[in-house]
């Protein structure tokens, strides 16, 4: 089996997982954005978050390669080969390193599932309010005496400040 393979697989590992470190920092400072109302910001940081996704697509692409290959030396389904079955038949220092690589990730992961749960919750609750207060403004003008002194009805038609409620 070629040691380089291995190399080249946990070096693709890192580069991904630095990405993801950085993915989650713009999540939490998504969060911030959000909670002060920064709108524009928000989308700058959007911007910068799909120039690393598609980095992260590239660096997956080059790696369902090295897991191709590697399934060729091993003689192994690629489908099959994870870093659990690679720790098995590859040498102590090369598996831990991948034991490494995969409790990092994992940690990232969860880290980077809480940052975005709480980023979305906190746009349903904006969503929420903004939907509260168009509720109230296209209302605002059907308040008041609905009769007139002669038993007319005062009330021409509902006045919205707004043509359309999306």
């Amino acid at each position: 089996m070629d040691n380089g393979t291995i190399k080249k697989l946990i070096e693709i590992l890192d580069k991904e997982a630095a990405i993801y470190e950085g993915l989650l920092k713009l999540s939490r400072e998504k969060t911030d954005v959000i909670v002060k109302g920064k709108v524009t910001e928000l989308e700058g940081i959007t911007k910068v978050e799909q120039s690393m996704i598609l980095q992260l697509a590239r660096l997956e692409e080059t790696r369902e390669k090295l897991v191709a290959l590697l399934s060729e030396e091993l003689g192994m389904n690629a489908d099959d080969i994870n870093v659990t079955e690679l720790e098995k038949v590859l040498p102590k220092d090369q598996s831990e390193e991948l034991s490494e690589c995969q409790k990092k990730m994992t940690g990232i992961f969860r880290d980077l599932k809480d940052s975005n749960d709480l980023n979305a919750k906190l746009i349903k609750n904006s969503l929420d309010y903004i939907d509260f207060s168009v509720n109230i403004l296209s209302n605002a003008g059907s308040s008041g005496d609905l009769y007139g002194k002669s038993g007319q009805s005062n009330d021409p038609g509902k006045r919205n400040l707004f043509d359309v409620k999306l």
